[in-house]
């Protein structure tokens, strides 16, 4: 009797942890981001203006929020340049247009980005290390959500190598 206790007991533990596990696998990563940066000239000279576009590609079912919210909203997304790097901002970080949508999980009118949402950061180089290719470093703190949950906020750290934008 003490046996089948035992053994049921390390099945039922089992189940869970193979439910739990089933679970993680499946939690969602709603929200892909990438960058890229160019300037007019290579090498960077001290002075040069980059600027990056950051672009989040979010799952279907999904949303991420713009900017400004009312209070008692969302979390809204903020991106800014990484301190202690040759790089600083040169100007206002805009974004691609959001659409005003009721959410339900705040129960409010919220700006938000469906699908795809673009970000352009300018940015000055303040100096440079020579044979290097320079790198800017963006930090992008966010929240999603779908017409059912939120999760927390989350912070990428992204890097985008600097390139010569094309002549035309």
């Amino acid at each position: 009797m003490k046996d089948s206790k035992i053994t049921a007991g390390l099945l039922v533990g089992a189940g869970l942890l193979l439910a739990t596990s089933g679970a993680r696998a499946a939690d969602p990563v709603p929200i892909h981001w990438s960058a890229t940066a160019s300037t007019a000239t290579l090498p960077l000279a001290k002075g040069a203006r980059v600027v990056a576009k950051v672009t989040a590609t979010i799952a279907p079912g999904w949303h991420l929020y713009a900017f400004d919210q009312q209070p008692g909203g969302p979390l809204p997304t903020v991106i800014s340049l990484v301190a202690g790097q040759p790089f600083t901002a040169d100007g206002k970080v805009t974004e691609s247009d959001p659409k005003m949508e009721f959410d339900s999980n705040f129960n409010l009118p919220t700006s938000l980005f469906e699908g795809k949402a673009q970000f352009t950061v300018p940015a000055k180089a303040m100096a440079v290390a020579a044979g290097t290719v320079p790198k800017l470093k963006i930090d992008v703190a966010f929240q999603t959500c779908n017409d059912r949950m939120c999760l927390p906020l989350t912070v990428v750290h992204l890097a985008a190598p600097i390139t010569e934008r094309e002549k035309h």
